[in-house]
């Protein structure tokens, strides 16, 4: 059998798709159409990249990764990750919870976020979790939280270093054009240096606070290594000068965040900047020839339209090993600069769409053809997934790598636009390559490990599908497919609305009574 890698985790047999060793088409004739599926194997070995790359350039002290929980929550990755020797990034009460029902070492459990809720600080004060400090308002509620419980909140600051030497623009689309420095000073995340300053002799004095070190997350605005570059040398000038201002304090832990891009990067890939030039001129275009006849406008618009075409990044990203080494040659460099000695310095991480991205990839069937002639040529594929169980794709103007599970090795005789099922326009993929698709033909979305599993909504009253777990050549349910009364469950009928008559239909005059609706209304009324 001929094998064609496309990289660790996936191959291309006979032409067919592989996840490690299972089939992408036994694997949604299993378990069913939709389908999310993530690779143990890869995730592990990401997992040891990031251990080995990150420990080989930072040698003064301990290295722990700290995945990103917000990247991709479900049960059974968490579990991975703890049993690889992971710590955790934890936003919400949720994502604690999580971490420590899967094994994470407490002390190797980040909690971030602004604001955050007192029974979120009294609980991470209580089982023993690292607190970053961002906002002014959360001290009072730590030192009172510590006091109550007669423990000692663990806490780290998080800075917010101008990166005034990266000014290229941010890849965020909400900023668009804009610079990044200018972009990151608007992130609502991270302390200023006088912010930081009226809460921190504070804290070096509490009885019942140890301030452990520093914290910062830019996120991922650009994926040069020159950007990661620019932030380690301003994180580390802005701990040499708080570190000053404190009489020479010296922190046991510095946290760098996240934000590696993943190796596709699908990462604001259907962003053209050009387009609105593009489009002008198109519609300029449009508007003279309107002056000759639809005829001979048409023929001209068809001729415009067959040059569009959209394709995913096709530059990969720097590696993790890449990455690696631009931050710790960079740190190690600058933090002596500025007063500050790296050993014995613990170095944090909480890498999050590149630890998972390429773990997981995305199933679903062709539903539909819709193929129009005249008067120009378009081709719209239907599938029976939707965009809003991509959504934080979606926010992200992701573009991704796909194939068609069933037909990899046929050539691309034709382009469509992808679209799903929802009642949005739900285009998925925007007028891409494609070979010839029939209906039952299976799309393979790649690089979807992180985000959106976890970001789905229900819309259109739709289940969401299923989850997978791929390990060797055996699969694992993680996450079942759900039932419409699943997407019904928490609604409440308030007692006033369950007395109200059923409708009616107006053609047989039969009560209509869905099942979820009279069951709710019997619970209701009992």
């Amino acid at each position: 059998m001929s094998v064609k890698r496309l990289d660790d985790c996936l191959s291309v047999r006979e032409g067919t798709l592989y996840v490690e060793e299972c089939a992408a088409l036994d694997l949604l004739r299993e378990f069913g159409s939709p389908l999310f599926v993530f690779s143990e194997d890869q995730l592990r070995r990401n997992v040891r990249r990031f251990q080995t790359a990150f420990q080989a350039g930072w040698p003064d002290g301990p290295v722990v990764v700290m995945p990103a929980a917000k990247a991709n929550w479900i049960a059974a990755i968490q579990r991975i990750l703890a049993d690889a020797g992971c710590g955790c990034d934890v936003y919400s009460s949720g994502e604690l919870t999580m971490a420590l029902e899967a094994g994470c070492p407490p002390q190797w459990i980040s909690v971030n976020g602004v604001p955050k809720d007192e029974d979120h600080i009294r609980r991470s004060i209580q089982v023993g979790a690292r607190l970053t400090i961002d906002s002014l308002e959360e001290v009072d509620v730590i030192e009172r939280a510590a006091a109550e419980l007669g423990r000692t909140a663990y806490v780290r600051l998080r800075l917010k270093p101008v990166l005034a030497n990266f000014v290229d623009h941010s890849d965020f689309v909400a900023e668009g054009l804009a610079p990044t420095d200018i972009a990151a000073i608007a992130y609502k995340g991270g302390l200023t240096f006088e912010q930081v300053m009226a809460v921190a002799p504070r804290l070096l004095h509490s009885p019942h606070v140890e301030l452990v070190g520093f914290h910062q997350h830019h996120g991922r605005h650009h994926r040069s290594t020159r950007y990661w570059e620019a932030q380690m040398a301003a994180y580390a000038a802005e701990i040499g000068r708080v570190c000053q201002a404190l009489g020479g304090y010296r922190p046991q832990e510095i946290d760098i965040g996240g934000g590696f891009a993943v190796p596709r990067d699908p990462f604001n890939a259907a962003t053209n900047y050009g387009e609105p030039l593009q489009l002008a001129a198109l519609h300029s275009v449009s508007k003279v020839m309107r002056l000759f006849g639809s005829r001979p406008r048409y023929a001209v618009m068809a001729r415009l339209v067959d040059t569009v075409a959209g394709h995913p990044n096709r530059h990969p990203a720097p590696t993790i090993e890449d990455y690696a080494a631009a931050v710790t040659a960079t740190l190690r460099r600058e933090l002596p600069k500025h007063g500050v000695d790296p050993r014995g310095v613990t170095l944090q991480l909480e890498p999050g769409r590149s630890m998972h991205g390429n773990t997981g990839i995305h199933l679903t069937t062709v539903k539909a053809i819709k193929r129009t002639t005249t008067p120009i040529r378009w081709t719209v594929i239907v599938v029976d997934t939707t965009e809003f169980w991509f959504t934080g794709g979606r926010y992200e103007h992701h573009l991704h790598h796909y194939l068609f599970a069933n037909k990899c090795d046929a050539p691309m005789t034709g382009k469509a636009d992808i679209v799903g099922r929802s009642c949005y326009g739900d285009r998925l993929l925007p007028a891409v390559p494609v070979p010839d698709v029939a209906v039952g033909d299976v799309l393979a979305l790649l690089d979807t490990g992180s985000y959106q599993e976890v970001s789905m909504s229900n819309f259109n009253a739709m289940p969401r599908p299923a989850s997978v777990l791929v390990t060797g050549d055996r699969a694992h349910l993680i996450r079942r497919r759900e039932t419409e009364e699943d997407v019904f469950r928490r609604d409440v009928i308030p007692a006033h609305l369950a007395r109200r008559p059923i409708p009616r239909t107006p053609t047989d005059g039969q009560a209509v009574e869905p099942v979820a609706v009279a069951r709710r209304q019997a619970e209701v009324a009992a």
